[in-house]
């Protein structure tokens, strides 16, 4: 799973001018942050997806250990990745919250 972290970083700068612009919620929420975002998510969840099916194909006998390794480690390198996006979000909320915007 390759992410361009170009483009997330664009999109967010992307996000930022047209939050300080006026747009509201809704053009925040439909802007290509949020798409890069939603792409993410859908990218992990398919990780998971395939290092269960590898998993399991082990299991029967139909699968090597450097596929296991490989579909494993992409897995927890995906989910590590959401859980830090996660910790940003929930670290710029508070921030919010403490500025009293």
């Amino acid at each position: 799973m390759a992410i361009n972290i170009g483009a997330v970083l664009e999109a967010y700068r992307s996000t930022l001018e047209t939050a300080e612009k006026g747009g509201g919620p809704q053009g925040v929420s439909n802007s290509a942050f949020g798409d890069i975002l939603g792409n993410v998510m859908g990218q992990t969840v398919d990780s998971l997806k395939n290092a269960e099916k590898v998993s399991m194909a082990a299991v029967q006998g139909k699968a090597g250990i450097n596929e296991i390794v490989s579909a494993v480690s992409s897995a927890e390198v995906a989910l590590q990745m959401v859980v830090a996006i996660r910790d940003r979000f929930v670290s710029a909320y508070q921030e919010l919250m403490r500025s009293g915007i």
